[in-house]
């Protein structure tokens, strides 16, 4: 079913923390902090919120910021770090492009 939500993975060992890699994509300013560790049952939501937080005085208030994994999709929101980074890590981190305006997809 389309509606249905992926499996839960099962094969990568639970991990208590994720490291998040922030690449910037076309005119996006590149941020001091780009790396940086977030409980693994935190929403991806949070991830978004913190880096709408760092670039905030570049794009203001009402500004809007893409975010991608792996330079391809726009996860929901809601799902959880633990499961993006089982499904969709690199290398031991979550590698999560950003852009100031529509990159991809």
């Amino acid at each position: 079913m389309a509606d249905d939500p992926p499996p839960e993975p099962s094969t990568a060992p639970p991990v208590d923390k994720v490291v998040v890699l922030l690449k910037a994509t076309g005119d996006a300013p590149i941020l001091k902090q780009n790396k940086f560790k977030i409980t693994a049952s935190d929403r991806f939501e949070k991830v978004v919120q913190f880096l709408t937080a760092q670039l905030k005085p570049q794009i203001g208030a009402d500004g809007r910021v893409f975010v991608y994994l792996n330079s391809a999709f726009t996860p929901r929101y809601d799902e959880k770090v633990a499961n993006l980074y089982a499904w969709h890590g690199v290398e031991g981190k979550l590698v999560v492009n950003y852009a100031l305006q529509q990159a991809w997809g």
